[in-house]
């Protein structure tokens, strides 16, 4: 911005300086320095504003307003601890306001201290109409897995105001995670109708519809997901892929779970299970087996892969010789710790039998 401009827009602010000055019980020279410092903020030249900031803090004689701009901009700039000073003086002088306590807890949160909660704490005994430290405790409740001790404070957010997307917001994090599945289906939706969209917000519902059995509306949020954010999450992929085939789909089933392998850097073992239970379902056996023999190669510790394997190998292949060696593979792996190894063990001892009986 130009000189010029800068010193008429000081100008106008020291047009009525001396009517500000008695309004404020401070000095000509305080509120000098204090317009001077409001002007040069606006203008986003911090370091000078916190320079005249300070000199006016000193000239103030602990002029409320200028210490509480003062300090609010210090912390803005990460100078934490300079910040923390001035609120703290603030709060012991005067214990009943909220607000100065609130800001030191907002100093501690920036600083990752996990004592920023109970000053919240602190701020809402003081004022249980302070919504903002009623979000902070309700998020932090809700972040820590703790439900319960969240709702009252999610219920004071939404009774002040109904449309509140931060309140409704945690409501809906609350409902998901307690798997009120259907609740947060509605408050999800609320969000949606209020013009919301995020990943979370499409995903957690996503689920819900999944976990409901509402395939058809789960697809249709993974659908704007891919759309709308990125359509190269294997992530998402794969869950399309597990709706089309609750869906029984198939094919795009099998599409999905293709793109989703095809975007790993390293495919996932997992992923090509995943891949082999659809093929399983379609009693496509041989493509079955493929992918498994792509499950075990990226991970060959993968015991219900290689069990899996010899299972396939029985569904597909005539000669029982070989399916026979397929168990026994299995067997000579996981023979002391298996999962699978009882059932394996009858098996290999039933083909024993009937490639005997064959025999005669």
């Amino acid at each position: 911005m130009k000189p010029y401009i800068i010193s008429i827009l000081i100008f106008l602010f020291f047009k009525a300086e001396a009517q500000t000055a008695s309004a404020l019980n401070i000095s000509q020279k305080a509120d000098s320095l204090f317009k001077r410092a409001k002007v040069y903020e606006g203008l986003g030249n911090v370091p000078q504003a916190l320079h005249y900031y300070e000199k006016a803090n000193s000239e103030g004689n602990g002029n409320i307003q200028i210490a509480f701009n003062f300090a609010k901009l210090l912390a803005q700039s990460s100078i934490y601890q300079k910040a923390d000073s001035i609120f703290e003086k603030l709060a012991l002088r005067f214990p009943n306001n909220p607000d100065f306590i609130y800001q030191r807890a907002l100093i501690k949160e920036a600083q990752n201290d996990s004592t920023a909660v109970e000053i919240y704490k602190r701020t809402y005994l003081l004022d249980t109409n302070h919504i903002n430290s009623a979000y902070k405790i309700a998020r932090n409740y809700i972040e820590n897995r703790k439900f319960k001790e969240a709702e009252p404070y999610i219920n004071k957010g939404l009774t002040v105001d109904s449309t509140s997307v931060r309140f409704q917001i945690l409501l809906a994090l609350k409902q998901f995670y307690a798997k009120d599945c259907h609740d947060a289906i509605a408050t999800y939706n609320k969000l949606i109708g209020f013009g919301e969209s995020n990943i979370q917000i499409h995903e957690n519902l996503a689920s819900c519809y999944f976990y409901t059995n509402q395939f058809e509306k789960a697809l249709d949020q993974y659908q704007i997901l891919l759309k709308d954010f990125d359509d190269k999450n294997p992530k998402w992929h794969l869950a399309v892929a597990e709706v089309y085939k609750s869906l029984k789909d198939y094919k795009n089933a099998e599409r999905h779970m293709d793109i989703a392998i095809a975007l790993q850097e390293i495919p996932l073992s997992e992923s090509y299970m995943e891949l082999a239970k659809i093929y399983k379902r379609q009693g496509n056996y041989k493509s079955e087996m493929e992918a498994l023999k792509n499950a075990l190669a990226n991970n060959s510790n993968n015991e219900m892969a290689l069990y899996n394997l010899a299972v396939a190998a029985d569904n597909y292949l005539a000669d029982k010789k070989v399916v026979l060696r397929y168990y026994e593979n299995y067997l000579s792996q996981y023979s002391e710790n298996g999962h699978m190894q009882d059932l394996t063990k009858q098996r290999i001892s039933d083909l024993k039998k009937e490639l005997h009986f064959s025999k005669n």
